[in-house]
């Protein structure tokens, strides 16, 4: 009999101290992406049926070297700001920012 209390006596601390391990992981999200900027050259920038094409880059020095439309396209419902010109490349090509999810 008294073994069984010493058994619960030590199950029941264990399973409390794995619940609080496992509730330090952090929050949970819902899959949801943290925003994001994106740079190209304004020449390319084309806004095209909710889609945002243009020769996206991760800085603005790539966006100056990249000198053709990528294929990735940006959704328009997923623009957080508007393009906005920062500067430009050595050629004189305006370089735009876009600041999204």
């Amino acid at each position: 009999m008294w073994l069984r209390f010493l058994v619960a006596g030590l199950v029941l601390p264990v399973s409390a101290l794995v619940l609080a391990v496992d509730d330090t992981t952090g929050p949970q999200t819902d899959g949801g992406q943290s925003p994001t900027l994106s740079f190209c050259q304004q020449r390319f920038y084309e806004e095209d049926d909710g889609r945002l094409k243009c020769n996206w880059a991760v800085n603005f020095n790539f966006a100056c070297f990249v000198s053709y439309p990528s294929n990735k396209i940006i959704q328009a419902g997923a623009k957080i700001s508007e393009p906005e010109v920062i500067g430009e490349c050595d050629n004189g090509e305006p370089v735009i920012k876009l600041h999204h999810y």
